[in-house]
């Protein structure tokens, strides 16, 4: 690792000077009374109270009880540090739940439960950690770490660490039930938990349940969804449909694209209006149903192991989900799929009887086309995912000053994904080949005696050109889909073996120098198993490889916290906290070192400052480097190709070397492709990323006004050898400009399909390097009144400074502030506001989230390029509650109480479906929940 001389020097400086001026006390460490003892999150030191250097937002009880939702996922995605990502309302997702703390990446925030590790969640060999698996019955808070802290917890904590804290010693029994829906009555949310618990006068036992059922929601009920739209440069609409539409495209031998249109009349030349509407079967809410269970237990063992006070913990927790996403009917597009050997023949009936004709009114082989399979359906997916994770520790005092704890975890979460609509595509060539009528005059496929009697017997020819209301011959749709349902199967699995001990090295001036060090070993496995189906690229699915691997890491950490000032004329108090940690992985990873130092300054009562320093880093996942190698897309455009209008391009050695060194026509060509086909796939020798962190906060707290306070914190993070993939098209061009990557570049060399990309190859590699800068602030007032009851007002704010993404090449991008394909939904501002007020029986909280302004590309104008601004937007939520009895709570909550509806953006269908997440809380309107709780 770089830079770690310095921090190096810094603890042997350190532990040298303390010793050194200090040693007599060593022997005279004063006994003191016993007090209650503290972790925070991003420290191992138990402290007396919550004084950290890092930047900590806490999620308390109250909060959570507050919100609609019924997972910390949910919860964690408003907050203003968090970026769109996998949310509840992900239509075509897994059901997965993850957070993207500051837009860093999901898979650079490390989430902990207790402080214990989780297995990452998804379909498989995943990369972080499905936050919808942990219900709120279970949390008493949540702690977020805005720091880096590799050198306390290890890879991932890059962005900053989620530590979710669990009930426990939980006393008496609580049921809440509550339902949920839109006020269309579309689609109802139900839920039901219970937590119990008892405590005896050794230990205790928390017991936790619950149930939740998502009805689904399609987005032609929601009217800001029922139809695909173009965001116009004036704050227009227009309608744009898919270009993959159910009255058939061709191309016909010079090159133009063809259609009759949805009216099914002459075939035309394709335009916009020709597009399909395919969000007329998609889905906004997944329908879904999770059971989640869970315990916890402590039992003091007393004296054992030389030690005293000995308490053995346990922690179980199983999650399990079923839910469904879909898309619209599967387009037949033989030759994106990569088979340019799929034409819908000249001697075909129902060419010859409905498809286009050329110049001399003869059919021909049509070898670029495309239907969407309405008749079939929508295109499903359905998962079945279950995720446990346990964990048994000892815990205990060798004396007053020294403990110790051992843990043992493991983890593991499985899904099984079938998806269902597909077509085969050997099958599809032969319904769409060559036919004949047999002796009973009944249309079958084949020509020629010997393909005749090979097919005769189950093919059944598929008419391509099928108009509304009528219906493909029997067993036409059979033979084409039939059972050829898609499975995967994957998991993901962690184990951990840890033990920490904590103490006190001595007594400074300043109070105790407390240390924290330990060992650890974990092992990381997962799997994603492709059926053969896909593995052969039989269906219209795609391709799949199985991905699989694991590796172990070993590890040993060090912390110090050292007083250097207590009550001065300068500081109230003053400590430094250091900490280092060495890592020895079984992958490309290898060693690794990473440091950190933390200074924390209580000027006086009213100020406080906070400094980190700190390395971090994280290793790849299995994911990046086991990875099957499979075809992909990629968004982006060929540069060598012709638009979709107009005359070919003919392609010069002057402007277009590397088009025409990879096989690209010199008279040109078009595919009408708005991605770029990619080959994509792991890298077992990736090295880590590396992040150098640093952070300054600001603490005030007037005394003059009790309750009042302020945090302002700066953070800078540089990051390098970021694991991507180089961008499919910078290939292209680089391969014109420099004669590099070309290699990388394949293309058809020959056939109808001369020139059109095969793939770009595009595997994981140490690319990129990243630059993010910005400030979170926060203000809380708590103040009552004799008449109106108890207030609690707060406002937190994060301000991106920068957003930069170096690529391979040197090119640099700051997306603050913008929109984008490559950077995301990146606005410059993002405030949450909240109000909280109690009287007598009464609560009400209100809540309004801000997100800012974001320039996008615009359409283009006259040939040129130009910007627009997506405005800033909010939405506010009400929830209020009456406690009827000691028993009984009832709550009414209302989310988007003003019916606000989601911001347009530019890019096709994300402008109207939540697949960009920024905007997610609204597409469903104005939605209300309510609420019983039992309690005795």
């Amino acid at each position: 690792m770089k830079n770690t001389t310095f921090l190096y020097n810094m603890i042997s400086l350190a532990i040298v000077s303390s010793l050194g001026s200090n040693k007599a006390l060593a022997d005279q460490l004063i006994e003191q009374e016993k007090v209650e003892k503290i972790i925070v999150t991003g420290s191992r030191i138990a402290r007396t109270n919550l004084v950290s250097a890092g930047a900590v937002t806490v999620i308390d009880k109250d909060t959570i009880e507050a919100s609609p939702y019924k997972n910390i996922g949910d919860i964690l995605q408003t907050m203003t540090v968090s970026q769109p990502t996998e949310n509840a309302l992900s239509a075509n997702g897994s059901g997965a739940i993850r957070f993207n703390l500051r837009g860093i990446g999901t898979n650079r925030t490390l989430v902990l439960l207790n402080n214990k590790r989780l297995p990452y969640g998804g379909k498989g060999a995943d990369s972080s950690v499905d936050l919808g698996a942990i219900p709120t019955s279970i949390v008493e808070r949540v702690e977020v770490l805005m720091d880096g802290a590799s050198a306390i917890y290890g890879s991932d904590a890059i962005a900053g660490v989620v530590n979710i804290i669990t009930k426990k010693n939980y006393e008496g029994f609580e049921v809440t039930a509550s339902y949920a829906n839109n006020t269309d009555l579309d689609g109802a949310k139900k839920h039901i938990e219970f937590v119990s618990g008892f405590s005896a006068d050794k230990g205790s036992v928390t017991f936790s349940a619950s149930y939740s059922e998502d009805d689904v929601i399609y987005s032609a009920d929601i009217p800001f969804s029922e139809v695909p739209t173009n965001l116009q440069n004036d704050g227009s609409l227009t309608y744009r449909g898919s270009r993959w539409i159910p009255w058939t495209a061709v191309t016909d031998p010079n090159g133009v694209r063809l259609t009759q249109g949805p009216n099914y009349g002459a075939f035309h030349e394709y335009t916009d209006a020709d597009g399909y509407n395919d969000f007329e079967q998609t889905i906004l809410q997944q329908p879904t149903e999770v059971y989640n269970m869970s315990a916890f237990a402590n039992y003091e063992l007393g004296n054992a192991f030389l030690s005293e006070n000995v308490v053995f913990d346990f922690e179980a927790l199983y999650t399990h989900r079923n839910n469904d996403s879909n898309s619209s009917a599967q387009p037949l597009i033989p030759w994106i799929g990569g088979y340019d050997d799929i034409p819908i023949s000249k001697d075909n009936y129902y060419n010859q009887q409905f498809g286009p004709k050329d110049a001399n009114g003869n059919s021909y082989d049509i070898f670029k086309w495309s239907k969407r399979m309405n008749e079939f359906g929508s295109r499903q997916s359905r998962f079945d995912a279950s995720q446990f994770n346990i964990a048994l520790g000892l815990s205990g005092d060798f004396d007053d000053v020294w403990s110790w704890q051992a843990a043992y975890t493991f983890g593991r979460n499985d899904n099984q994904e079938t998806r269902e609509g597909v077509f085969n595509w050997a099958r599809v060539r032969e319904a769409v080949g060559p036919t004949h009528f047999d002796e009973a005059g009944v249309l079958r496929c084949g020509s020629g005696p010997d393909a005749i009697k090979f097919i005769q017997s189950t093919c059944v020819p598929l008419n391509v050109f099928i108009k509304p209301g009528e219906t493909q011959a029997d067993g036409a749709m059979e033979y084409v889909s039939g059972d050829w349902s898609n499975v995967s199967y994957g998991y993901s699995s962690i184990k951990t073996a840890t033990f920490d001990l904590t103490g006190t090295v001595m007594t400074l001036p300043a109070g105790d120098l407390g240390i924290a060090s330990g060992v650890s070993y974990m092992e990381l496995k997962g799997l994603k198993q492709t059926d053969s189906n896909a593995v052969h690229a039989m269906t219209t699915d795609g391709n799949g490889r199985p991905t699989g691997g694991g590796y172990n890491v070993s590890e040993a950490y060090i912390e110090l916290n050292i007083p250097l000032l207590d009550n001065s004329p300068i500081a109230k108090s003053l400590e430094l906290n250091l900490a280092s940690r060495y890592s020895n992985y079984s992958t490309g990873a290898g060693n690794t070192t990473n440091s950190k130092a933390s200074l924390f300054w209580t000027i006086n009562d009213d100020i406080s400052v906070r400094s980190t320093i700190s390395q971090a880093f994280r290793a790849a996942n299995i994911q990046e480097l086991f990875a099957g190698q499979l075809p992909s897309f990629q968004g982006g455009t060929d540069p060598c190709k012709t638009g979709p209008e107009g005359p070919l391009r003919p392609l010069t050695q002057a402007n277009d070397s590397g088009c025409l060194k990879t096989g690209a026509p010199a008279s040109g060509f078009r595919d009408g492709l708005d991605l770029i086909r990619t080959n994509t796939g792991g890298n077992p020798n990736l090295e880590p990323e590396t992040a150098v962190i640093q952070t300054l906060g600001l603490v005030y707290t007037p005394s003059q006004l009790d309750g009042l306070s302020f945090t302002v914190d700066y953070y800078d993070i540089q990051l390098e050898n970021t694991i991507s993939r180089f961008n499919a098209q910078r290939k292209i061009e680089l391969c014109n400009e420099t004669g590099a990557f070309c290699d990388d570049i394949h293309r058809y060399q020959s056939g109808p399909l001369h020139g059109v990309l095969l793939g770009v190859d595009v595997y994981n590699e140490n690319l990129n390097a990243s630059h993010y800068r910005g400030i979170d602030s926060e203000a809380f007032y708590k103040f009552s009144t004799s008449q109106y009851g108890n207030f609690k007002v707060s406002a937190n704010w994060h301000h991106a400074l920068k957003h930069e993404i170096s690529i391979f090449d040197g090119a640099t991008t700051d997306y603050v502030g913008t929109d984008s394909r490559n950077g995301g939904f990146q606005p410059e501002n993002r405030i949450n506001f909240s109000v909280n007020w109690q009287y007598a029986d009464w609560s009400a909280n209100w809540f309004t989230y801000y997100l800012g302004e974001a320039e996008t590309d615009g359409r283009k104008e006259n040939g040129q390029d130009t910007k627009y601004t997506i405005k800033g937007w909010s939405y506010s939520n009400l929830n209020v509650n009456y406690m009827a009895s000691e028993q009984w709570q009832y709550s009414l909550g209302i989310n988007n109480i003003f019916n606000v509806e989601p911001r347009r953006v530019m890019r096709r269908g994300q402008g109207n479906t939540n697949s960009i997440g920024a905007y997610s809380a609204a597409f469903l309107g104005t939605t209300f929940y309510v609420k019983a709780t039992y309690t005795f």
